[in-house]
């Protein structure tokens, strides 16, 4: 039986003996199809509406797995649905709704509100509103701000803890199999104080294999002014321009936005990253892969890569040997105004500097302080600045976003300057316009100036800079059919030190064959130090087949570069897999790779492969592969789980005790008999994938053995708090429902109504007891081996239900007849 055919409201059942009160609506519970008639097989859940690519908050649906029309619930849609409506389009939205606790979607849409139930999605879906219905927006897009839930949902655990164990194994044919490194990663929470820690087990740093402490934190979140104080390790995120270092010490940050300092591969500056373990890098052009890399520890350039296009289309793909994914996007100069008018962010921190940057940080007992500020003055502008203090190096920086009036488009700009041994000086500016109202005609033109001067320092930085680095890149955009649009740019960047200056310039041409094929064609013309050849021509196909299913060939004639790729993704249900599979050709290097994912209950694994050599021939020259597998121990409230590994908030949940021969199943979604945990010999199911101060549903059924139990509607619904944990037991002993009829003296009890209690049912509430016209009643919530006293109000009497041991779900009590009074 599936998990949404067997949660069957007996309330629907129960409402044919009598009529049910509300209370009664609201519960669901098991029982057998077959005992309830089709018209009345129907389930209440809570799903996301969905307006183009905005989630805009949960909405209650109630259909049947067994076929019949959807109906939407009437206040939890207008709640969601106001946000999109002006004033004449809300009163068109009253007046369809009406005062029924229900809507079918024919009904909306024949009144212009086109609502769509996905089954497949488990949403809500508006396809589209009259344009005199939407309130006047501006031309840049809408600001969004999105209306709280009135749903409830459950408290996270008092008590939670995490820890993630990442096993990493490399091998070579030159140095043979590595020593395995073990990366963990971790947090507890007590109410609202988390303790992280970050280490690992390894010999990647040094000729000794022992264990690196990563960091180590205290975090309290007061998430209703959007502040965050921490204690500990900290990287604290301010002004690109400023590198972000290590600082043990403390620090108050205030922002709207969540954020994490520990990610796993930290920006540097604008054209650096920083790899603190050994890791897979792939770079991507306009959804192309063109280049994958495996590198060491240390410091990189994104000026080193060969990029042919613009920043603002490529990313950097990062996989460390924790098998934590970063992805960076190298288009970094532009923000929106994600500020409010008059609001504010900041930051404060103060400690003392790391200055060797490895995998532990080495503190040199140097104080430091550094602190950031910003402010949206009004619609069109903000300010901030910022400040790095130590005994040795001192940096002011400032910042503004700017939207000019008399030309259309955005400003950005950053300068910074420092005082060590030298003046040194750092700025970056950028310029971005976009128009066009269609795909058709769509278009965007950017331009950015990054430079920065011998002897610039900050506090983060080992050794100063010695000579002087320009660049500047253009780019521009423009659609010239809806299925066509061509880019082109230049970049001329000049570094000092008797080094080679980079010229580059480009033309590309992106058109769709069909919905899930695009050629790419392009020529580009340039001068550097990685090749002789200054012009070339750029072929690209991307194919996507099947749901995940991708391939991909890219050629680049001026680099002497084929790329060849095949790849299947996976998805987050327990026994999905994927591939990847490649073929790379550059003058002098050949290789091929491939790599397997699978994703189980209590593990994800990943096994990649890479074989290169010189040309075709000598392809096995150099061989390496790499084994990763991931997995976690989760705690909360006295529950215990191992799953896949958490990286922010999680759910375990276990089957009440009683029912120890059932097993949970959890997932965002248990559609076409999918699920993302499960319990068992191992301990309860781990829901490893919820992300802190977002509202999101656990969806949860129970399988194994026959026995028929309550569950409720299946769905839980959490806004889990920075690193929280939470304790869901699913299943409920009182699962027994009980119908009869009572009488008095053997005529029918009309319309008598009382109150159910029990003695040896601990935990029980009473509840209320009432019959129809003709005497017959309904009860529901109790549990097998309890007794039950039902005490009738208007007399005082009282008569008692014993459910058996091995009730199964209904108790037939057919006639309970009382004595008459005497009068």
């Amino acid at each position: 039986m599936s998990g949404l055919a067997s949660r069957i409201a007996i309330s629907a059942a129960l409402a044919a003996v009598v009529p049910a009160p509300a209370w009664a609506q609201k519960i669901a519970w098991q029982t057998a199809p077959s005992q309830i008639p089709a018209g009345q097989r129907k389930i209440t859940f809570a799903v996301p509406l969905v307006y183009g690519e905005r989630v805009l908050g949960d909405v209650v649906v109630e259909t049947s797995p067994y076929g019949g029309e959807t109906r939407i619930e009437r206040e939890s849609l207008r709640l969601q649905l106001a946000q999109l409506l002006n004033e004449d389009g809300l009163r068109a939205l009253d007046d369809v709704l009406g005062s029924a606790p229900f809507v079918t979607p024919a009904r909306l849409a024949a009144a212009g509100f086109p609502v769509r139930f996905d089954d497949g999605r488990l949403e809500l879906v508006v396809e589209t509103l009259a344009g005199e219905y939407r309130p006047v927006s501006s031309l840049g897009g809408e600001r969004y701000s999105p209306i709280p839930s009135e749903l409830p949902t459950i408290e996270p655990a008092e008590f939670s803890a995490y820890m993630n164990i990442n096993a990493n194994l490399d091998y070579s044919d030159s140095d043979g199999a590595d020593e395995p490194s073990f990366f963990a990663f971790g947090a507890a929470r007590y109410r609202d104080v988390v303790l992280e820690f970050d280490g690992a087990l390894t010999g990647q740093f040094g000729e000794d294999y022992r264990f690196y402490r990563r960091s180590v934190r205290a975090i309290y979140d007061d998430p209703e002014s959007y502040r965050r104080y921490q204690a500990g390790d900290l990287r604290l995120n301010t002004i690109p321009v400023l590198r972000t270092p290590f600082i043990g010490g403390v620090a108050v940050e205030k922002r709207r936005r969540i954020f994490d300092p520990f990610i796993a591969v930290p920006l540097l500056s604008g054209r650096e990253i920083f790899l603190d373990s050994r890791s897979d890098v792939e770079v991507i052009v306009n959804d192309d892969v063109v280049r994958s890399l495996q590198l060491e520890p240390g410091r990189y350039d994104f000026s080193n890569l060969p990029l042919e296009t613009g920043s603002n289309d490529v990313r950097v793909v990062i996989t460390d040997s924790a098998g934590r994914r970063q992805a960076i996007d190298l288009d970094y100069f532009f923000e929106p105004l994600d500020l409010a008018v008059g609001e504010d962010e900041y930051v404060l921190g103060a400690g003392f500097i790391a200055r060797d940057i490895e995998f532990e940080p080495d503190y040199t007992g140097d104080p430091v302080a550094t602190g950031y500020y910003r402010r949206a003055l009004n619609e069109r502008l903000i300010l901030g600045g910022a400040l790095e203090i130590s005994e040795d190096v001192q940096v002011i920086a400032a910042e503004t976003t700017f939207v000019p009036q008399v030309i259309p488009g955005v400003i950005d700009a950053q300068i910074a300057t420092s005082f060590a041994d030298g003046t040194g000086i750092s700025v970056r500016a950028g310029y971005r316009v976009q128009g066009g109202n269609s795909l058709a005609n769509r278009r965007q033109l950017s331009v950015t100036v990054d430079y920065e001067s011998a002897n610039y320092t900050t506090i983060g930085d080992i050794f100063p800079s010695d000579f002087d680095l320009l660049t500047v890149s253009g780019s521009y955009t423009q659609s010239l059919t809806e299925r066509t649009y061509a880019s082109a740019g230049v970049l001329y960047s000049k570094r000092g030190g008797n080094r080679e200056d980079r010229k580059l310039a480009f033309v590309d041409v992106f058109h769709r064959l069909t919905d899930r094929m695009r050629l790419t064609g392009g020529l580009v013309f340039g001068e550097d130090e990685f090749t002789s050849k200054n012009f070339g021509v750029h072929l690209g196909l991307a194919w996507q087949f099947g749901d995940r299913s991708r391939l991909n060939a890219d050629y680049r004639s001026r680099r002497e570069t084929t790329r060849l790729t095949a790849s299947r993704g996976s998805d987050n249900s327990v026994g999905s897999f994927g591939y990847d599979v490649g073929f790379s050709d550059t003058r002098g290097s050949t290789s091929v790779d491939g790599s397997v994912n699978y994703v189980g209950n209590r593990f994800d694994a990943r096994a990649t492969v890479i074989s290169s050599g010189t040309g075709f021939g000598d392809l096995t020259s150099d061989q390496r592969a790499r084994l990763q597998i991931g997995t976690s121990l989760a705690y909360a409230d006295g529950s215990f789980g191992i799953g896949r590994p958490i990286f922010d908030s999680f759910a375990v949940l276990k089957p009440n005790n009683v029912l120890r021969d059932q097993e949970v199943i959890s997932g965002r979604s248990l559609s076409n008999n999918e699920y993302t945990a499960r319990s068992g010999p191992l301990g309860a199911a781990v829901q490893s994938d919820l992300s802190s101060y977002n509202v999101q549903s656990i969806q949860f059924d129970l399988q194994g053995a026959d026995q028929v139990v309550a569950v409720g509607d299946g769905t839980a619904r959490v806004e889990p708090r920075f690193r929280s944990g939470y304790k869901i037991v699913v299943g409920d002993s009182r699962f027994v429902s009980a119908v009869g009829t009572l009488s008095v003296g053997g005529s029918p009890a009309e319309l008598w109504s009382g109150t159910i209690t029990s003695v040896d049912d601990e935990g029980f509430k009473p509840m209320p007891f009432f019959t129809n016209s003709r005497g017959r009643f309904g009860i529901i919530g109790l549990s097998p081996g309890k007794t039950y006293s039902v005490t009738i109000s208007r007399e005082g009497r009282e008569f008692e239900i014993t459910v058996p041991e091995d009730n199964t779900g209904l108790l037939r009590l057919d006639e309970v007849d009382l004595p008459a009074s005497e009068d």
